[in-house]
């Protein structure tokens, strides 16, 4: 072999090489027409899809479109007019598994039309994330919260909590004047709010669609005053000719904490509660969500017997939660 056909071979087998080594160390999900990387596991990636339901896998239809048939057994988030839907599968073209991991007879969570999936005028399951999970009896099974690749198992009671109700931060700002409310809403399904009271106002967290107060086992639940109460003679020496006894040094302090869970109402101190509230039910309120509300500025008028009432107020508070 003459030193110039030994050199070309040479490059080739190099160029070769460093193909393959591309090839191996690119961190894509399936190697087909379709490339893209992995977005995280269900927890992180199913609120990038419209639509989540359990459903059961009824058929299979091959062709040179794929797509499989799937009841619908609960809808966890978006609505869906039909208790059937047909989902697009793997074609070797789009970013989406293939029906046969999705066995008939078998039941799943499935997040559709998440990025990637390229539904078009249809329904589709991506493969850039974990966009589904097998039920098993009343468990979930697969990439829940880890990486990727690493089998979980979560009850189907909490999955459904958590789809509700992901984590969420949200800090507001407002003002409000003597007699106003203060609506806000906030985090996945809630409001905050000031309701207006004679003295002042009260700190009310409500979940849309329900008149429950969810704050309303912020301790303590026996003395007064509560930190969800907001009054003037909490910010300012009350006069001696107010009738009113007390003065700001026994007030709660700012800023003001509380507790905040939508099962208040529910599972907690509900119409059907047959016990007092204990603390193990606050720990779980708590756990829940939690707010801080500080009073940024104020104004203050005084009535004929010189009682305080304040004439506006501006705030802001901090909420965090969810599961």
């Amino acid at each position: 072999m003459s030193i110039f056909r030994a050199s070309a071979v040479l490059r080739d087998a190099r160029l070769f090489l460093a193909m393959l080594l591309l090839s191996l160390t690119l961190p894509l999900v399936q190697a087909n027409a379709c490339t893209c990387y992995w977005r995280g596991p269900f927890l992180s990636v199913f609120r990038d899809a419209p639509l989540v339901v359990r459903g059961k896998v009824l058929r299979h239809n091959a062709g040179q479109h794929p797509s499989m048939d799937v009841q619908v057994l609960e809808i966890l988030v978006g609505g869906v007019l039909d208790s059937g839907l047909r989902i697009q599968m793997g074609d070797g073209l789009h970013c989406r598994p293939e029906a046969k991991n999705f066995p008939v007879g078998s039941e799943w969570i499935l997040a559709i039309n998440g990025p990637g999936s390229k539904p078009g005028n249809g329904l589709a399951i991506s493969y850039c994330g974990e966009y589904w999970l097998r039920v098993d009896g009343a468990e979930v099974v697969g990439s829940i919260d880890g990486h990727q690749g690493e089998v979980k198992r979560l009850s189907l009671s909490n999955l459904s909590e958590h789809i509700r109700y992901p984590a969420f931060q949200s800090e507001l700002h407002g003002s409000v004047e003597d007699g106003k409310r203060f609506r806000q809403s906030f985090g996945p399904n809630f409001e905050f709010v000031l309701e207006p009271s004679p003295a002042g106002w009260e700190i009310v967290v409500q979940e849309q669609g329900r008149d429950e107060n969810l704050a309303r086992l912020t301790p303590p639940l026996h003395f007064a005053p509560n930190p969800r109460e907001i009054e003037a003679w909490h910010v300012v020496k009350t006069p001696p000719t107010c009738p009113r006894s007390y003065d700001a040094s026994t007030g709660p302090p700012f800023p003001r904490e509380f507790i905040f869970s939508p099962e208040v109402g529910r599972t907690i101190a509900g119409p059907q509660a047959t016990r007092s509230i204990t603390p193990e039910d606050a720990m779980a309120v708590q756990r829940f969500g939690r707010g801080k509300f500080t009073i940024e500025r104020f104004e203050i008028s005084y009535d004929g017997k010189g009682c305080p009432h304040f004439k506006s107020l501006e705030f802001k508070v901090r909420l965090e939660g969810g599961y």
